[in-house]
């Protein structure tokens, strides 16, 4: 499933995890142009621009120049202790910079905006799009900000919350390459068997966003996995994938951890709407072994 022949789709942090994921998948079928302060690393040639979203004059001409049918907003502040210890600098990011680009793109747009499963307040497994959000920490309010911030600028929006994880440019080391590598190296760890969530592959989403595109859907979805895991058990699956020992990884408790924002537990949802465009949520150990597979091909290759 692609978006429609020509058209012309602008991802902001394009040089992330998901976004360069996003680059490759629509690059095919698709005018595509990416944003981002960093430099490209995919193997493939891509269109992306070097430039800050804080800088409104560079994010007007970039729109400008683009004239997008499809705006995906990848870009974020996601350090969630950072966000803590500086709510205004999360504010300012995960709600400002959305605002000005929502206000800036042509009527008609559609804004898909990537947000957080930690918008609840986690007191319950599965939560859904119709559940009323609750944030507990600064990271998550200010996601949550910026939610509200693309719902009031059009009704064409994608609200997607979700959980992810990949294989990424090598900038900065995603938990589950750390996890991988912890394993295949024999460290000592301790994983989290009190806190829950419902991890999807990066591939795996993109395949999801890509689908709720072309369907025209509109709203709030969530695009998570199926199965809803501990930290300790997302180990253990991954290990099971890639053949790996578990034996130096010990069971512990996320509130010995010492973390700075008050993190939520109960951090699974339900991608209850994702049976609208006749998908399903990947199984947890579907998407590892997906994870594990892509890990020696080049990101031109994992689609």
């Amino acid at each position: 499933m692609t978006p429609q022949p020509r058209s012309r789709v602008l991802v902001t942090g394009a040089c992330g995890l998901l976004g360069a994921h996003l680059l490759e998948a629509f690059g095919p079928h698709a005018h595509v142009v990416g944003v981002d302060r960093n430099l490209w690393w995919g193997d493939r040639p891509q269109d992306v621009r070097t430039g800050d979203l804080a800088d409104r004059k560079f994010l007007k001409q970039m729109v400008d120049d683009t004239r997008p049918d499809v705006v995906i907003h990848c870009a974020a502040l996601v350090d969630v202790d950072r966000c803590e210890n500086d709510s205004a600098e999360a504010y300012a990011v995960n709600g400002g910079h959305t605002r000005a680009l929502a206000h800036a793109v042509p009527p008609g747009t559609l804004i898909v905006y990537v947000s957080t499963d930690s918008v609840f307040k986690g007191d319950r497994p599965f939560s859904t799009e119709s559940d009323l959000p609750c944030p507990r920490t600064a990271y998550a309010r200010s996601k949550l900000h910026g939610e509200w911030e693309v719902q009031l600028a059009t009704a064409d929006h994608l609200i997607v919350r979700t959980n992810l994880y990949g294989w990424s440019s090598g900038r900065k080391t995603t938990s589950a390459e750390w996890l991988y590598a912890a394993l295949s190296d024999g460290q000592a760890i301790t994983l989290f068997d009190d806190f829950f969530f419902t991890p999807i592959y990066v591939c795996d989403l993109v395949d999801r966003i890509r689908a709720l595109i072309v369907h025209g859907a509109r709203g709030v979805f969530h695009l998570a996995g199926r199965d809803r895991v501990s930290k300790f058990e997302f180990g253990r699956l991954l290990a099971d994938a890639a053949g790996l020992s578990m034996a130096h990884a010990a069971r512990g408790s996320i509130d010995a951890a010492g973390l700075v924002a008050d993190r939520p537990k109960e951090m699974s949802i339900a991608s209850n709407r994702l049976s609208e465009v006749r998908m399903d949520p990947p199984g947890c150990a579907d998407g590892l072994r997906r994870f594990v597979g892509d890990r020696s091909r080049r990101l031109s290759e994992r689609f």
